[in-house]
């Protein structure tokens, strides 16, 4: 999804995630599990919230390490400390992140700070990952680094809907362009 600062990007992102409610709106979602249907807002805001992970475009990271963070949403799913630990490293060693396993948060660059970010939100296994902007604040390395990750993502069967100001998205192919001028969508190529 592509448009200028102000366009409506970041708030329908917040709209999809069920962070903000929308004046009105038709949404049609047929989740993995099949449940498709029309809710009222406050059921489909929690049903969005269960499968949809939103990601700033300046990702807010938790006090402590690297590990810390990406097992965060692990833990709150009761998993035991074993599995977490598996999981945990697993996922950092196949997003080539394992050098920073016991890096304080908030000693990483802006790049690394982001890869980490959406690390964390892919171990929940969410349905639908939004990404905010992901590569506004990334060097070129950085940025060719989060491409690998979104590709295996994709590769996953997880649904990446990514904002941009940039049209041209270096690497990555999508599915469907979106682009929206003052809330509305102009243009939309599949």
């Amino acid at each position: 999804m592509t448009g200028q600062n102000g366009s409506g990007k970041s708030t329908l992102l917040k709209i999809i995630a069920g962070l903000l409610k929308p004046l009105q709106a038709q949404v049609s979602f047929v989740p993995h599990d099949g449940q498709q249907g029309s809710y009222p807002w406050s059921r489909l805001k929690k049903l969005l919230r269960g499968k949809v992970c939103y990601l700033h475009q300046h990702p807010y990271l938790f006090h402590g390490s690297v590990y810390d963070n990406v097992a965060y949403g692990l833990k709150r799913q009761n998993m035991s400390k074993q599995e977490i630990e598996q999981r945990v490293v697993q996922a950092l060693q196949d997003y080539a992140l394992e050098s920073l396993i016991y890096r304080d948060c908030h000693e990483l660059s802006g790049g690394e700070k982001q890869r980490v970010a959406i690390v964390r939100s892919w171990i929940t296994r969410p349905e639908i990952i939004l990404l905010d902007e992901p590569f506004s604040n990334m060097d070129k390395e950085s940025r060719k680094k989060s491409y690998a990750l979104i590709k295996q993502m994709c590769q996953q069967d997880i649904t990446i809907v990514l904002t941009s100001h940039d049209p041209l998205i270096g690497e990555l192919s999508f599915d469907q362009h979106v682009h929206l001028y003052q809330g509305k969508i102009t243009h939309k190529s599949i």
